[in-house]
């Protein structure tokens, strides 16, 4: 019997519907309203904690991050993508995720003291055994998240991410307070997966079955395997340079690389995220629909531009007024490195569109093919740059995002007729208003004295160029803006 989804009903003539909305609109609540308290939480913690404290904890982000992907084995994304899925499907892929994820748990117990001389840091044995146990508690809530994501139900969602952050940052912050240490970052993110965990469990109604169909498995594991692979590929390019990092420099340069990560992706990653996750089931009804698929990603394209550009330049022209007010002096070196960051970060949902027109129109092999190319060449630039400093590093990984797009553009854009010129076309506008808009903050802040006066004055000024300017240059793009806003009214 097929599991009962809301999505095999919706079919929408372009990116404006209002389901679509609606599920971006659950979506961003879940992630911005988590991610709100994260922020306050991080800030406060980090005033209290070290950037070696950050650092320990970083070191460890590589062996977790592939564990837990390869706990999900790319079959919620599977789930996702395949509009008929059944009971068998759902309840086959929940216990391959467990057992997975019990495996890969046991096998970091027993690397963790290699791990630990790796870095020549001993403490980071017991942080790893405990913090391993995140891969667990995830690996049962995979389906569940595959289930009400096809369902486009991210009210649900939302609802247990949310208690989780509550819970996990008072937990994080009575330990910050108690001079545990990077045991406050650890139990943070323990007690976020165990809280949002059983709230999943109560608030949603799917249960697997005590069954297992190999036929399902070879179904879901057939497409999930190759976005198993590149997931894992593109996880090991950027947690390689965590481990680099870490390895090369120290835990303070990787404490301060790692906050100047998390405040950076805030704006760029999580919006990107938000919209692709309501998106994603939606373009998959698309998938033999070239028109509409072609219109939806290119006004994807251009929405995110509009949005996330001028964010993130922004961001880089208060970078270090920010840093201070917010965190402290001692965090300085992560200002200098998240306003070289913010440039990378810029092009993440233009490379995401184009790999998820690779899985919408089932090209996993493709996938692969740009997703190893894009690996490589990060690796290279990546070793070229260490011996130049993080700096360098960070400039190597905006150049990386750049020839990504160039590539990706031109070999998964083209299977919809919207290839690399096409795709410049879309964001161009958008990126130059952002570019003078930025080039005018930076100017306006720079002549100002106290950090919190130069953040606000450089924001007001950046909204109201911005505004003015994509009034008056980007018509088309305010329009489609608003077009958004009245479907959602």
């Amino acid at each position: 019997r097929a599991v009962p989804s809301r999505h095999h009903n919706i079919m929408y003539d372009h990116i404006s519907g209002k389901g679509i909305i609606n599920g971006i609109s659950w979506s961003a609540f879940e992630r911005f309203s988590v991610q709100g308290i994260q922020f306050v939480v991080f800030v406060l913690m980090a005033r209290i904690l070290m950037p070696t404290d950050y650092g320990l904890v970083s070191m460890l982000a590589f062996f977790i991050v592939i564990a837990q992907l390869i706990a999900e084995g790319g079959l919620s994304q599977a789930i996702i993508r395949k509009l008929d899925h059944t009971e068998d499907d759902c309840s086959t892929a929940f216990f391959v995720n467990v057992a997975i994820g019990i495996g890969s748990y046991l096998v970091l117990f027993l690397m963790a003291p290699v791990i630990a001389r790796f870095y020549e840091e001993p403490e980071l044995t017991c942080l790893l055994r405990v913090l391993a146990l995140c891969i667990i508690i995830q690996s049962t809530l995979v389906v569940h998240r595959a289930i009400l994501t096809s369902c486009l139900d991210f009210k649900t969602q939302a609802k247990s991410t949310l208690v989780g952050a509550l819970v996990s940052g008072i937990t994080g912050l009575l330990m910050a307070y108690n001079g545990c240490g990077a045991w406050s970052i650890v139990g943070l993110q323990i007690t976020n997966q165990v809280a949002t965990a059983i709230t999943l469990w109560i608030v949603t109604d799917w249960r697997p079955r005590m069954r297992f169909s190999t036929r399902s498995f070879r179904n879901l594991f057939g497409f999930g395997s190759k976005l198993l692979a590149c997931n894992v590929l593109d996880s090991i390019y950027q947690s390689l340079y965590t481990l680099a990092i870490g390895k090369v420099f120290s835990a303070y340069a990787l404490g301060c690389y790692s906050n100047a990560r998390q405040l950076g992706s805030i704006s760029s990653e999580n919006l990107s995220r938000v919209v692709q996750r309501a998106t994603y089931p939606l373009f998959c009804n698309f998938q033999n629909d070239l028109q509409r698929l072609q219109n939806g990603v290119r006004n994807y394209l251009r929405l995110a531009t509009f949005f996330i550009s001028p964010l993130m330049i922004g961001l880089a022209a208060i970078a270090e007024p920010l840093t201070l007010a917010l965190i402290g002096q001692q965090w300085l070196y992560t200002a200098h490195l998240l306003r070289l960051l913010c440039f990378s970060f810029m092009f993440f949902p233009l490379n995401s569109i184009n790999y998820m027109i690779l899985e919408i129109k089932g090209y996993g092999s493709t996938y692969l093919r740009l997703q190893t190319f894009n690996v490589i060449c990060g690796l290279v630039l990546l070793v070229a740059m260490l011996q130049f400093g993080l700096s360098a590093v960070c400039c190597g990984l905006f150049a990386n995002s750049v020839i990504s797009f160039a590539v990706n553009a031109h070999f998964a854009g083209s299977r919809i007729g919207l290839g690399i010129i096409n795709q410049i076309k879309a964001i161009l506008p958008s990126l130059a208003i952002a570019a003078i808009t930025g080039i005018v903050v930076y100017g306006v802040q720079s002549i100002l004295v106290g950090d919190w006066l130069r953040v606000l004055v450089g924001i007001l000024v950046g909204l109201l160029s911005y505004i003015g300017l994509s009034v008056v240059f980007l018509t088309g793009t305010c329009e489609l803006v608003a077009d958004l806003l009245r479907n959602k009214k």
